[in-house]
Formats: structure tokens, C-alpha cells, sequence
């Protein structure tokens, strides 16, 4: 009974891994075409499926030619910032609605899963009046701020719904030994919860790194811009020659796919922790 069980579980396995199989074609064919295209030297080799020819040309006169390390800069500042503050503050918040109830408190998760429907192109007017009032244009703050609001309400539930999945007895254990409500937070939970810490890390640092709109908004002096202004940038500069345009493309591109690729098993795991009940 056992192996036929587990034959038709490994079958169901394999049915699904082939009905995804077009949809990951789908999915990595423009990844494929777009470094394919940025290690070819001619234009009207872009699309060519020949080994030879390939070179790194393109990508080592890219970076030299342009100032993409100022705004790799600029973009890793802004990313790891707002990673952080997303992570503590949801971290921090999601622990207090798992286990202290208040007055309201139901309001405020209706509220929370709100702001995850939230698209910032909904609130721009309003954000860059906020911002040009505050004094805040052309600094990491103008983008640090924003990117930490809009994620904080998925880190938020979804730190809170990994805490509740932890038993119970381990905070009352804590509480007995005499630990207060931040060490048990700090030392116990926040680690048990490395999963949610991951996925969420991962999701804020994609959400920063490929923000353009508000990039271009709040960054216009010229020493602020992030990667993604690049497009913009050197668009008249190498408007002949699309191999390059691909090349800058590949190099804003692989920094967040490599993150995704090392740390997807974490990612998933946290998503499926994470889930709402």
C-alpha cells in the first residue's frame, strides 16, 4: 500500500514538474535572450543562438565608459537601508500584534493588509509634496523612507503569522526564567522566525532595487540616481548599439537574480511560514 502511494505521489510530482516546465521557459527565455544579446559585439548578432562570438566586451566598456558604480552605490545604500528598517520595524511590530492584545487591534491588521494593496503610484502627488516639504529631495532618506512604508504592512503580517506558528510554551517558559517581553523577542523569537527574516529581506531588497518611479522623481541633482536611472542615462549614449543598452541591462539585472537564486529555498520556506490563516 506504501509504495503504491508513494509511486502515485512521485507521479503527480513529475506531471506537475512538466506542466511547469512551458511556464519556466516562459519565464527565463527574455533572461536568456537579454545575456545572450549583451555578450554579442554586433547588433545583428543579438539574437544569434551561436556559441562563438561571445565576449565580455560589452560589459567591461560599459562599466568603464559610464557611471553605473556611483548609482550601484547609491542603489545598495538605499536597498540595505530600507532592508533593515523593514525588517526591525516589522519585526518589532509583528511581535506585539502576535501576542498583546489591544483595543483595535483587529483594525489595525484590516488596515495592514490595506496597505499591501497599496501601489505607490496611488500616492505620489501626495509623497513627493511630503517630501519637497520636509527638505528631503536628492537624499537616501527620500527614497529610504517611502520604500520602508510601502513594505512595512507585508513584513508586518507576515513576521506576526511566523511568530504565532512558534509554540506557544516557549514564551511562557521564557517569561517564567524572569526574560522580559524584548528579550524574548530579541533572542529567541526574531531567530526561530529566520525564514520570514529572509523572505521578507528578499522581497524588500527587489521592491528598492527596481523601484524607477520614485527614483526618478526624488533623484534629479545627478549624484543620487540608483541603477534603475541608468536605462535613462545612457540611453542617448549608446542609442546605436544595442548589445550595449543590453549590456547595462545584464549588469542592474544580475546582482538581485544571483540573491534570488542563492536564497530561493529560504524565500519559498518563508512565504508558506508566513501564510495567513
Amino acid at each position: 500500500m506504501s509504495r503504491t502511494t508513494s509511486r502515485v505521489a512521485s507521479d503527480r510530482l513529475a506531471w506537475s514538474h512538466l506542466a511547469l516546465l512551458p511556464l519556466a521557459i516562459l519565464w527565463l527565455l527574455p533572461i536568456a535572450l537579454l545575456l545572450n544579446g549583451a555578450l554579442r559585439t554586433s547588433t545583428a548578432d543579438i539574437f544569434s543562438l551561436s556559441p562563438s562570438g561571445l565576449t565580455l566586451e560589452n560589459l567591461i566598456a560599459v562599466w568603464r565608459e559610464t557611471d553605473l558604480l556611483r548609482m550601484f552605490v547609491n542603489s545598495t545604500v538605499v536597498t540595505i537601508a530600507s532592508v533593515v528598517a523593514v525588517v526591525v520595524l516589522g519585526s518589532l511590530a509583528g511581535f506585539g500584534l502576535a501576542f498583546y492584545r489591544f483595543r483595535g487591534s483587529g483594525i489595525v491588521l484590516l488596515i495592514l493588509l490595506s496597505g499591501i494593496m497599496l501601489a505607490p503610484a496611488a500616492i505620489i502627488v501626495p509623497l513627493y509634496e511630503l517630501i519637497l516639504d520636509l527638505g528631503m529631495l536628492n537624499t537616501y532618506g527620500a527614497l529610504v523612507g517611502p520604500y520602508t512604508a510601502l513594505g512595512l504592512a507585508a513584513s508586518v503580517l507576515l513576521y506576526r503569522n511566523a511568530f504565532l506558528a512558534l509554540p506557544n510554551e516557549l514564551r511562557e517558559a521564557a517569561s517564567l526564567d524572569g526574560a522580559g517581553s524584548f528579550r524574548i523577542y530579541l533572542r529567541m523569537y526574531l531567530p526561530l522566525a529566520r525564514t520570514a527574516t529572509v523572505t521578507i529581506a528578499i522581497l524588500q531588497a527587489l521592491a528598492s532595487w527596481n523601484d524607477y518611479i520614485l527614483a526618478l522623481l526624488f533623484m534629479t541633482d545627478g549624484k543620487h540616481e540608483t541603477v534603475q536611472l541608468a536605462f535613462i542615462a545612457f540611453q542617448g549614449q549608446y542609442f546605436s548599439s544595442l548589445p550595449k543598452q543590453f549590456a547595462v541591462m545584464a549588469i542592474v539585472m544580475l546582482p538581485v537574480l544571483i540573491i534570488f537564486l542563492v536564497a530561493q529555498r529560504a524565500f519559498v520556506s518563508g512565504l508558506s511560514a508566513g501564510a495567513i490563516k
